[in-house]
């Protein structure tokens, strides 16, 4: 057998080929990287109901004091039931979370984590709250309202009460709002 030598003809890539099959291989890594990132996004639509809330600054003092609110603006209805309200206040490093809804009134099992809620009648209010002829469902102009408790936590004008409204059938997140704390 007789070996010769080869000619860059006889390779078996060219530059041009080489670089095509590098520009195909990037290609690919960005749409596996970008399915990936898109899979676990905290998007709003991860396939529970979408919901546009709004919310007005929280009052440090004054007779409606320490009260959030917390407007359904837009989007699907949702089943009072299917709500959970986490609550963070981080300036005082306190999470608690309403559960349980609707409720005549807000007692001890009605949420966890920390105590920051105005338990009983003076608690709770708007649709999370169990009246007669209400149809149990959170949709366009109702607020979700409860009382933070000013002997657990005193607010003061400058901090924030972050609020996140769950979904528990879909384990999605409906709304978030940051809330600043007004005089």
């Amino acid at each position: 057998m007789k070996r010769g030598t080869l000619r860059a003809a006889d390779r078996g890539i060219s530059k041009e080929g080489m670089a095509a099959v590098g520009f195909g291989l990037t290609v690919v890594m960005m749409a596996v990287v970008g399915g990936l990132l898109m899979q676990t996004s905290d998007s709003l639509s991860d396939g529970g109901p979408i919901v546009s809330t709004s919310a007005e600054p929280v009052s440090a003092t004054g007779e409606d004091s320490q009260w959030v609110r917390v407007k359904h603006s837009s989007g699907d209805s949702v089943a009072v039931a299917d709500i959970d309200v986490v609550v963070r206040l981080p300036d005082h490093d306190k999470r608690a979370r309403l559960h349980g809804l609707p409720t005549a009134r807000l007692t001890q099992d009605d949420y966890s984590g920390n105590h920051v809620f105005t338990r009983g009648r003076k608690g709770i209010d708007g649709v999370v709250v169990d009246e007669d002829g209400s149809d149990g469902m959170f949709e366009a102009s109702d607020e979700i309202a409860f009382r933070i408790e000013q002997r657990r936590v005193d607010l003061e004008p400058g901090q924030t009460v972050d609020v996140e409204i769950r979904h528990t059938e879909s384990e999605t997140r409906l709304a978030r709002e940051r809330i600043d704390v007004v005089d």
